[in-house]
């Protein structure tokens, strides 16, 4: 199916973690992950992609800068969560935060596009605030692979 033309706002998007992981890291792989908890409350997805490092050298007899792609890096999507202690998938964020094992997420859209994500939940930290706040969570997930999405389907 052919992608979106237009912008869409991110209302009605659901994130889902699983501590399955997939035979393959395509959408055929991830899409037969079972065992997904949808993660209530996320007020806030942040962003998430590729970074590459840029590596500079400048050699004295030209004095020009060369520069070379260096790294890859997949990035940190930060989640702000507002905090339910029940929630499933809160839970078992929280649970991954404390393992070295790496979990599978799908984020649904609004137009039901798809990005899969293998991560590590390297952040789940308690946000308080003052009398007007509601209780919080900030959520690290360090991407480890290039993000799979699956367009409208």
């Amino acid at each position: 199916m052919a992608q979106r033309t237009i912008i869409e706002s991110l209302s009605g998007a659901v994130l889902s973690i699983s501590a399955a992981l997939p035979t393959t890291y395509d959408a055929s792989g991830y899409g037969a992950v079972g065992g997904l908890s949808a993660v209530a409350q996320v007020e806030n997805y942040a962003n998430h992609g590729m970074v590459a490092a840029v590596t500079e050298f400048t050699p004295v007899d030209t004095a020009v800068v060369a520069k070379v792609k260096g790294s890859r890096n997949y990035g940190t999507m930060s989640l702000v969560i507002g905090y339910v202690p029940v929630d499933t998938g809160q839970a078992l964020l929280k649970t991954a935060s404390e393992s070295n094992n790496r979990y599978t997420i799908k984020i649904v859209y609004q137009d039901t596009s798809i990005h899969y994500l293998d991560v590590l939940v390297s952040k789940f930290e308690y946000v308080d605030g003052s009398v007007n706040d509601v209780q919080k969570i900030n959520v690290d997930l360090a991407i480890c692979r290039v993000p799979v999405i699956v367009a409208q389907v």
